[in-house]
Parts: structure tokens; sequence; C-alpha cells
């Protein structure tokens, strides 16, 4: 009865850690054969010793299955524990990269943003500039034609008093008829008339108003007519010197505001240039940076991938561990009690068979 409750505890436990961790570690031995290697030594009137031998041997190979479990699993562990150091890192890597990136993103994007303000406000000021440039060069232009045209006007009626001088320096001694002399007028008149200058009209009203007959002759008109003209040619010899004065003032004037305006163009011209080269620097950089914040994103994202797998797999590797670790602790508790069992067993083994008895 004793050998039957051998092995009735041998395949119940037996049958029990095969229900309980199906498929872990490698093959064991078949219940079975452990029966029936066990039987064999028992019937076979084995010495104990062979018999724990046999369960010895077999927790043997149980224990160095676990110590070969137990070094792969160091092996796992460490080669975990070296991924999941990797895959942080490279988490962190890419969080500080992209954050870097995002920033200077950011620095890049408010750059351009106020370069291309600023650009907007210069070509208005630009456009303010050219616009103040034409218009004093319309103003000076115009100054100019008018001065000119008073130039031009003053130039011929010079021209016309000296023919008019001329004129009365061919009567001798002044002796002329009234005739000759409202000639004369007459031209004087249309002279003053082409330098725009209306005083000479009153003038020769007065001079012929007063008329007196010398010895038959208008020798009074003739000597106020002439000084009339003469004073009349230095007139106008005097105003086209200040006017030859105020146009060269303006000139002057124009050249100084002109240069001022221009040179303000330029600069804006210069500052433009610089603008567009900066925005498109900072474009580049938009570009570049909205480009390694994506790279850095999606390798965070990756890595975060692998790194739940990663942790899966090793709480796997830990889960299995401690399943077969457990079997084969299992299997060491069971083989401890068969062995009590079967000292037990040949403790109470009769020396010597009785007449007629049986075997167990």
């Amino acid at each position: 009865m004793k050998l039957i409750s051998v092995y009735l505890l041998l395949m119940i436990g037996y049958s029990q850690l095969l229900e309980r961790y199906q498929i872990i570690g490698n093959p064991k031995p078949s219940l079975v054969s452990i029966l029936t290697e066990l039987q064999t030594q028992i019937k076979s009137g084995g010495a104990q010793t062979t018999t724990i031998a046999f369960l010895d041997n077999l927790k043997s190979t149980i224990d160095e299955e676990q110590i070969r479990h137990d070094q792969l699993y160091t092996q796992q562990r460490n080669q975990c524990s070296l991924e999941l150091d990797l895959r942080k890192k490279d988490i962190k890597d890419a969080e500080q990269v992209g954050s870097r990136a995002n920033e200077q993103l950011e620095n890049c994007s408010t750059s351009n943003n106020k370069a291309r303000s600023e650009l907007d406000n210069n070509l208005e000021s630009q456009k303010t500039t050219d616009s103040d440039i034409k218009i004093l060069k319309g103003i000076r232009d115009e100054a100019s034609r008018l001065f000119q045209n008073k130039k031009r006007d003053h130039l011929d009626a010079l021209t016309s008093l000296q023919q008019v001088l001329l004129t009365l320096d061919g009567f001798t001694g002044g002796d002329c008829s009234l005739a000759e002399l409202g000639k004369v007028a007459m031209t004087f008149i249309q002279t003053a008339v082409m330098a725009k200058n209306d005083q000479p009209l009153v003038d020769i009203s007065e001079i012929f108003a007063q008329v007196a007959t010398e010895n038959g002759g208008y020798r009074e008109v003739y000597e106020k007519l002439k000084q009339l003209i003469v004073n009349f040619e230095q007139t106008l010899q005097k105003n086209l010197q200040d006017y030859q004065d105020v146009e060269d003032l303006q000139i002057q004037e124009y050249d100084d505001r002109n240069i001022h305006l221009v040179e303000y163009f330029n600069n804006l011209k210069r500052t433009e240039q610089q603008l567009r080269d900066h925005i498109t620097a900072m474009s580049m950089c938009i570009n570049q940076q909205t480009a390694i914040v994506d790279t850095a994103r999606g390798k965070k994202v990756r890595n975060l991938q692998m790194l739940d797998s990663v942790d899966k797999m090793c709480k796997d590797f830990l889960l299995e561990y401690e399943k077969a670790s457990q079997v084969r602790k299992d299997q060491i508790d069971l083989i401890n009690q068969v062995k009590q069992s079967v000292y037990d067993f040949y403790s109470q083994k009769p020396q010597a068979a009785c007449p007629g008895g049986g075997s167990d």
C-alpha cells in the first residue's frame, strides 16, 4: 500500500503541475517514464539509495534547468534594462531637440513677421519719398521755366532798348519831330510790355503831357525820353540780376533738398534688400526648424511605441521566468514529498517476505 501511495502522490502532483503550467521551460520527463522508472527501482528490489539517487538526479536536472533559466533571465533583464534606457534616452533627446527647434522656430517666425511689417513700412516710405522727389523736381522745373522766360523777356527787352537808344542817338542834337519821338516812344512801350513792366506807360504819358517846344523842336521830350529809356534799361539789368540771384539760391536749395531725399531713398532701397534677405533667411529657418520638429516628434512617437513593446516583452520575460521558476519549485517540492514517502516506504519494509504473502 505504501508503494501505491507513492505512485498516487507522484501522479496527482505531476498532473496538477502540467495542468497549471503548460508549455513552460524545456520538455519535462513524462509522468509515465518517471513512474515506470520509480516502479522499476522499487520492484527490482533496488536499494533505497538507488531510488533516492534517481529522485536526486531528477531534482538536480530541475535545479540545473533553473540555473540556466536564471542566467538567461539575467541576460534578458540586462538587455531589457539597456534597451529601456536607450529608448528613454532617445525619447528625451527627441524632446530636447524638438524643444530647441520649437524655440528657434518661434524666434524665426517672430523675426520674419517683424521683418515683413518693417518691409511694408519701408515700401510705403519709398513710395512717399519717391513722390516727394518728383514733386520737388516738378516745382524746380517750373521755377526754372519761369526764370528762363523772364530772362529771355528781359534780354529781348534789353536788346530792343539798345536799338531804341541807337535810334535816339541818330537824332542829331536831339533834333527830331514829335512824330519821330512818338514812334520811338511806341517802340519803348512795346519793349516794356515785353518785359512785363507797365511803369514806362505812366512816365511816357507824363512826358508827352508836358510837351514844350524849343526853337521849333522837342528837345525836352527827347532828353526826358532818353533818360527814361536809360533808367529803364538799368532797371531791367538789375531785375535780371535779381532774378538770377533768386534762381541760383533756389537751385542750391533744391540740390540740398534733393540730395537729402535721394540719399534717404537709396537708404530705404538698401534696407529693403536687407529686409528681403532676412525674410528669405527666416523662411529657410522656419522650414528647417519645422522639419526638425516633425522629425523629432516622429522619433519620439516611434521610440514611445518601441518603449511600450520592449516594456511588454520584458514583463513577459519576467512572467515566464516567475511561472517557470514556480513550476520547478513545485516540482522540487513534489520530489521532496516523494523522497519522504520513499524513506517511509523503505523504513517500514519487512526484512523477509511472509510465507504465502504477496508483493504490494
